[in-house]
């Protein structure tokens, strides 16, 4: 009797697929080809065609559509020159087709070429955002090139900072905040961050004033951090240090080495747990360090916590 063969797993694509996006750009090409008299009509389509049955997959009749459907077909090849050929010809097809630069960015190796890829991506999505720019648009996060737009601003913010341009990743990173106030991205915990490294008092404090994020473990504990690095150990350090322990007690015992630390930041990451504790110490355990604070942390933290620590 012959073997089976092992089911083989599909491939990884070669860049971010962003499946929701997909479906957001189907479901939009779908309402556009119907005619509506009415909202009545729009919400009974919906209901008839889209929350009964698998979305149809539309494909594109202008350039920009076509274009953005290569984009979407070189997610599926093999191997990386196959997929730049693919967007290639979507950009020649639509030369603002921000999908196409951004997925550029994202399949380059060296640095400078994703920084250029990038701010091809932004120059193009401006263009696109500004030929409708009297019309009474969403915010840019829901606009249909929202998201690759804020996607390239977001891989530009964190390439500069590692090739050690620091000041200008900051500044890009203000900028997206300014765009997409709501923060879809979650760029303000970036920003503290980078700010508690790099940034000013003054710029720290204007962002914590702007977000009151107490359940976050990056926004609590970097504000005790902050305090206790501006005014040292006095009461209001203590109380804010009191007050990120409860929003996650795992964060504590992964700063002062008592439990075991992932060498890779988690997929996904849940408020309180370990998880959102292990991104929060693998991204902030350098400024802990420059800070001196960790004496101070243990002298200050819940003994219970350290004890829990110990017996796992």
């Amino acid at each position: 009797m012959p073997k089976r063969r092992p089911p083989t797993q599909p491939p990884e694509p070669l860049f971010d697929p962003s499946d929701r996006d997909a479906k957001v750009r189907d479901l939009q090409r779908l309402l556009g080809q119907q005619q509506f008299d009415s909202i009545e009509e729009v919400n009974a389509f919906l209901q008839r065609e889209v929350m009964s049955k698998p979305l149809p997959r539309v494909k594109g009749t202008t350039n920009r559509e076509r274009a953005e459907d290569l984009v979407m077909a070189a997610q599926e090849e093999r191997s990386i020159a196959k997929a730049q050929k693919r967007l290639a010809e979507a950009l020649a097809l639509d030369p603002d087709c921000v999908m196409a630069h951004l997925a550029l960015a994202e399949l380059s190796e060296a640095p400078s070429d994703t920084v250029q890829h990038c701010r091809n991506a932004i120059a193009a999505a401006q263009r696109v955002l500004a030929e409708g720019a009297d019309d009474d648009r969403p915010p840019v996060w829901y606009h249909p090139i929202g998201r690759p737009y804020m996607n390239a601003r977001f891989l530009l913010s964190n390439t500069l900072w590692n090739m050690g341009d620091r000041r200008p990743a900051i500044e890009e990173a203000h900028a997206m905040l300014a765009l997409n106030p709501g923060d879809n991205q979650g760029m303000r915990y970036v920003l503290m961050e980078w700010l508690m490294r790099a940034g000013s008092v003054a710029e720290i404090d204007a962002l914590h004033a702007a977000y009151a994020d107490e359940r976050s473990a990056a926004w609590s504990f970097s504000a005790a951090l902050h305090r206790f690095r501006t005014h040292g150990d006095d009461a209001t350090a203590r109380k804010l240090l009191r007050t990120a322990e409860a929003s996650n007690k795992h964060v504590v015992p992964m700063l002062l080495g008592r439990t075991e630390l992932p060498m890779e930041p988690p997929m996904t990451v849940g408020i309180g747990d370990e998880s959102e504790a292990v991104s929060y110490v693998l991204t902030a355990l350098p400024t802990w360090f420059e800070c001196g604070a960790f004496s101070w942390l243990e002298e200050q933290a819940p003994a219970s916590s350290i004890r829990r620590a110990r017996r796992r």
